[in-house]
């Protein structure tokens, strides 16, 4: 029984008859050890910390529902291992890095990076020693984030670099954000094209383009790497078209410009936000990734450098303590529509309609994912270009058509479907070329739609 079929009958104020005992769906949103969902994440290289966090000491990490050490050797390797000593438990929070690991202050056993077990001086005549290995986990840092593969260490994937992260002239400052809810509820966020126009415009007021407030016609595509929301809106004799919301399987989003109007001629303008919804447990996630700063994604320089970081970024309504609690029940962001809905979204109390399709797909695709895997398919590569480089898709492209053109519904979701079908196509052009492959494409299908009119 859905929960519409439960609503029926309940009558004014019948909240009595309400369902009780309903739970989460926990295949897609349990992530500890051995759970469906905790494995598939497990297969992809996932973000720990910020590099700036991690000073001479150990940082404790909590990540997938397991408890972590990160730290650095004196060397200046990076290490993460389970944070209880294999000894007697203590925590290696407090444990002193070498030149080769780090040392549990109870007994002084010694872990390399790796998990080896380098020396038990305890006991001098154990043999644990260079037989034994306390558990550990593969690192990698890139651009100031610390990022761990904490799957089948036989099957380590090529960390993958997306194109947004090679853009001329881009620089990336990393953040993090602390989120006390599943990370599923957070990435469905990037394919609910509608909570823009209501959250972010006509309820909380224009917190980014009084554009936005406009109801678009949406629809939602798979990529090779997941997939994107297609967002359109006719505009001032354009059609604007927001290939946005890109879901990068299973819990990486790219979003594109924060403050776009949609009033300027423009193709393939990429992406402001490259993030991971890495689950810190059940109930608990870290939103980690980099803001993208250049004049193309941000003209008018609005964003601010300075206000990116640990606990911080430069647009309203993502963290909790950025504003007092009564102002942000007065103009809610997406922290508290998101946390809102419980430690654990209840997917079997929801009534899901049209305007739902992109979170309805997106958990279909995740729900797909955890059952390969289960029936043993390996996890496939994201295809690259030649220079090693993932091609992704996030991207606004803002089209002139004549006034009456523009603001014909059906021409507008024409446009948006055709632009969505150019920048998949166009993610197998050559790199260097790709940006005009897209850029003639969509004037040719201007161009046709103009003569049809």
């Amino acid at each position: 029984m859905n929960n519409s079929e439960r609503m029926k009958g309940k009558g004014q104020h019948g909240g009595y008859y309400t369902s009780r005992g309903i739970t989460e769906d926990a295949e897609l949103t349990h992530v500890g050890p051995g759970t469906p969902g905790g494995e598939y994440l497990r297969r992809f290289w996932q973000p720990v910390a910020l590099s700036s966090e991690l000073g001479e000491l150990p940082l404790n990490v909590r990540m997938l529902g397991e408890d972590l050490v990160l730290f650095r050797t004196r060397k200046g390797e990076l290490g993460l291992l389970e944070r209880h000593c294999s000894h007697r438990g203590a925590s290696l929070e407090y444990g002193l890095p070498s030149d080769q690991g780090i040392v549990c202050c109870y007994h002084g056993w010694h872990y390399g990076t790796d998990g080896s077990i380098l020396e038990t001086p305890n006991d001098p005549t154990s043999k644990n020693a260079g037989r034994l290995y306390h558990p550990a986990y593969r690192t990698h840092e890139y651009e100031g984030i610390v990022f761990a593969y904490m799957g089948p260490p036989e099957d380590v994937p090529e960390f993958p670099i997306l194109d947004t992260y090679v853009e001329p002239d881009n620089e990336m400052v990393p953040f993090s954000l602390h989120m006390p809810c599943n990370w599923l509820q957070v990435i469905e966020n990037f394919q609910d094209p509608t909570h823009s126009v209501f959250l972010h415009t006509r309820v909380s007021g224009a917190q980014f383009s009084p554009n936005w407030g406009q109801l678009p016609i949406h629809e939602h595509v798979r990529t090779p790497l997941g997939m994107l929301s297609v967002i359109s809106r006719g505009w001032k004799g354009r059609v604007w078209v927001r290939t946005g919301g890109e879901i990068i399987l299973p819990n990486i989003n790219q979003a594109t410009a924060l403050w776009e109007t949609g009033e300027d001629e423009k193709y393939f303008q990429r992406a402001s936000l490259t993030r991971w919804m890495r689950a810190i447990d059940d109930d608990h996630t870290h939103v980690i990734g980099w803001r993208h700063f250049n004049d193309r994604v941000d003209p008018d320089h609005k964003g601010d450098k300075n206000a990116v970081g640990k606990d911080k970024i430069d647009f309203i309504g993502q963290t909790e303590m950025e504003r007092p609690y009564e102002e942000r029940q007065r103009i809610p962001g997406d922290y508290e529509a998101i946390v809102g809905q419980r430690p654990i979204a209840i997917h079997d109390l929801e009534n899901l309609n049209s305007a739902d399709r992109g979170v309805a797909t997106l958990r279909s695709l995740v729900r797909r994912g955890i059952r390969q895997l289960g029936r043993g398919k390996p996890i496939a590569p994201p295809k690259r270009d030649k220079r090693g480089i993932v091609p992704t898709y996030s991207a606004d492209t803002v089209v002139t058509l004549p006034d009456s053109l523009g603001e014909d519904p059906e021409i507008i979701r024409a446009v948006g479907d055709q632009v969505a079908k150019i920048n998949i196509a166009s993610g197998k052009q050559e790199p260097d070329r790709r940006l005009a492959y897209f850029g003639t494409k969509v004037s040719e299908i201007a161009s046709e739609i103009t003569n049809m009119g």
